[in-house]
């Protein structure tokens, strides 16, 4: 799988099991962009494909995981000192630790944790 690099498509990486990520597709929905959705409850990313994504919003793999929410503290305690291959394992075998919503448009990619960002991101 690769992500696309087009202004006429959305890509949207998202858990439906998650509030956040239902609004964020419900909101591109309405622009009348075509979406790739990649819903993590269904499919499953790589070390690549996290490794890619970082680099292209550049930031550590490390800021893809949100370590402050309850699920990834309920699974694995406090943990900050590990290795960009450790994070990338935990993100591949648990995809719900993810910060927020990745939502992609051309060469613009962020990190979307506020579903109405989206009516000014696809502008």
């Amino acid at each position: 799988m690769t992500f696309a690099n087009t202004d006429k498509e959305i890509t949207l990486i998202y858990n439906s099991e998650e509030h956040i990520g239902r609004q964020i597709l419900a909101y591109a929905q309405i622009e009348n962009i075509p979406i790739h959705d990649i819903d993590l409850a269904h499919m499953k990313l790589t070390t690549t494909h996290w490794a890619e994504l970082a680099f292209r919003m550049g930031i550590n793999i490390r800021d893809l995981v949100n370590t402050e929410g309850a699920n990834f503290l309920q699974k694995f305690g406090r943990m900050d000192q590990l290795s960009d291959d450790d994070w990338l394992k935990l993100l591949v075998h648990n995809p719900s630790i993810l910060k927020a919503p990745i939502v992609m448009k051309g060469q613009k990619i962020i990190m979307m944790s506020n579903p109405q960002e989206m009516l000014y991101f696809v502008k």
